[in-house]
């Protein structure tokens, strides 16, 4: 007949597995949190390194160098499939939307931003009106004016 040492008894295995299924639901609320975060469109998860290798085309970028104006930034991101899909979300909405691309500490970055506009009291009420309508969007809580000359 075997034995066990005497400091071991059912009740540790017990707890050992009850902790095991416990670290295992938290897993799970956090997996589904996530999938939930990502379809309100609050965050965003990383696509394939050959989406983000995609070169991005001059028809989607209206600030150019001979344009000046205001805009409503709304994301920025790495990935250039993610930034298509933010703009395309809110021209379905009814809004100007285009990206525009830059280099930020030597990697590209992609912003979605709405406009163009000529004066910043006409970008100041397209971003209040954006808040208003999608609220609980964590990057329009965070979007913000751009100008360029």
């Amino acid at each position: 007949m075997p034995t066990t040492p005497n400091n071991l008894t059912l009740k540790h295995y017990q707890k050992g597995a009850s902790n095991l299924v416990i670290g295992l639901l938290i897993a799970a609320i956090a997996f589904l949190g996530l999938l939930y975060l990502k379809s309100r469109g609050i965050v965003s998860m990383p696509k394939s390194v050959s989406s983000a290798a995609t070169s991005i085309n001059q028809t989607i970028n209206p600030f150019s160098d001979d344009y000046s104006g205001y805009g409503v930034q709304i994301a920025a991101t790495h990935y250039l499939n993610d930034s298509k899909d933010v703009m395309q979300k809110f021209a379905d909405a009814g809004y100007s939307s285009f990206v525009v691309s830059s280099k930020i500490r030597g990697s590209t970055m992609y912003q979605v931003r709405l406009g163009p506009y000529s004066h910043r009291a006409e970008a100041k009420a397209i971003k209040d009106k954006v808040k208003r309508r999608f609220p609980r969007n964590r990057n329009v809580r965070q979007s913000f004016i751009v100008y360029r000359d």
